[in-house]
């Protein structure tokens, strides 16, 4: 048995268009051309089918949650890093084509590969296919991410803020009072290009100043989404 039938098995899908998955083992690294489009064009397509299971598992997983922390647990899950450790459980480097093996120390090289070979699934066994692939080969990863995400206001707000507005929260200082020892800051926080979205918070220092601004523009967001 060739090593691209015996991965075919671990990806559990044979390929009736073979064409398509050897076009996806074909690195752009040495692919030229034509060939280097279609790989190209198959890692493209594979990213967003990836992201768009990895996106439907965390909804369905966690129904009570907010799209701030389904946004967290997401950008975990369909990182580079993630992905370059799938491939390597698939035994991806040992049938991939590249211009060394060397490039093998870069997750990039290995993501990108994996997400080309998701992009030949989909064409070749539809969405199916690829889910069933990606709920067995994530599993492991959804479950780590089971307990809530960490309690940062200001990494939730940022999450929030990109997923739904795509911008980003600016602090800045407007006052501080009391003592050299004891100050006490007062920090404003605004989502950029978003009416109405601006908050302020208090403490001891900047940091506990910005998150307490943070915490409470998020508390002011939730009640206007809970109005709508």
């Amino acid at each position: 048995m060739s090593k691209v039938s015996r991965f075919q098995e671990i990806l559990g899908h044979r390929f009736s268009d073979e064409a398509l998955l050897r076009a996806a083992l074909v690195h752009s690294s040495v692919a030229c051309g034509d060939r280097k489009r279609e790989f190209d064009r198959l890692e493209f397509l594979g990213d967003r089918i990836i992201n768009l299971l990895i996106a439907e598992c965390l909804y369905k997983k966690f129904p009570a949650e907010h799209e701030g922390a389904l946004a967290h647990r997401y950008s975990k899950l369909v990182c580079f890093e993630i992905c370059a450790e799938v491939a390597e459980d698939i035994g991806l480097p040992a049938v991939l084509d590249v211009a060394a093996k060397t490039n093998f120390c870069d997750m990039r090289v290995l993501c990108d590969a994996l997400e080309a070979v998701v992009g030949a699934m989909y064409l070749d066994g539809g969405l199916q296919v690829c889910k069933d692939f990606v709920e067995k080969h994530w599993k492991a990863m959804l479950e780590d991410c089971s307990s809530p995400p960490p309690c940062d206001p200001k990494s939730e707000l940022q999450e929030f803020a990109q997923s739904k507005w795509k911008t980003l929260p600016v602090y800045d200082v407007v006052d501080r009072t009391g003592a050299d020892h004891a100050p006490l800051y007062k920090v404003t926080v605004r989502i950029v290009g978003v009416e109405m979205a601006t908050d302020v918070g208090v403490g001891r220092s900047k940091k506990v100043a910005e998150k307490d601004a943070a915490r409470n523009l998020l508390d002011k967001i939730k009640k206007q989404v809970c109005l709508c």
